[in-house]
């Protein structure tokens, strides 16, 4: 039950954030404001934070934009692999969230594609000056979720090698 939640949080969260920059915000701009037009959150020497409005044909910083159809079939087969096993199969539980929100944010992404052709991006982060790639509540669960089940495999398989003698 708690997956079904946390699926259906995230599809709801993204799809709406993602409908309401579509329909509120112009495509981004460059050089025209604080930064890129966007709705400013946060601005320090430091740290910048702002809503903006952005389009994405491909994965992450854009690539296989010019493979939209084949990127669309690898997603939709990693996503119903994914969904098929989780409800399918027994999931250990350290897998269950993690494989949850990859799967929905995946979706989410998904979803974009019908609706407008394209994943929209919203987050925007200038840290230190590295402007940081833009992106969504769907590549945020995506992104977490890989990186937990990096840190966390890293940390198992140190505590199952065998100790040297």
């Amino acid at each position: 039950m708690r997956k079904f939640v946390i699926f259906a949080l995230i599809l709801f969260f993204d799809f709406v954030s993602k409908y309401w920059v579509a329909h509120q915000l112009p495509l981004i701009q460059l050089y025209s404001g604080f930064p890129f037009g966007g709705i400013g959150i946060l601005n320090t020497s430091l740290l910048k934070i702002s809503f903006v409005h952005t389009t994405n044909t491909g994965t992450a910083w854009g690539f296989f934009s010019n493979y939209q159809i084949a990127l669309l079939v690898v997603r939709m087969l990693v996503t119903g692999g994914i969904l098929s096993y989780l409800l399918y199969f027994s999931v250990p539980k350290y897998l269950q969230i993690p494989l949850t929100c990859i799967a929905a944010g995946a979706l989410g992404n998904i979803i974009d594609f019908f609706l407008y052709g394209h994943v929209i991006d919203m987050a925007y982060f200038i840290f230190y000056k590295y402007s940081y790639p833009i992106f969504n509540i769907a590549d945020a669960a995506i992104f977490l979720s890989v990186l937990y089940l990096f840190f966390f495999s890293k940390k198992t398989q140190s505590h199952r090698r065998a100790p040297s003698s």
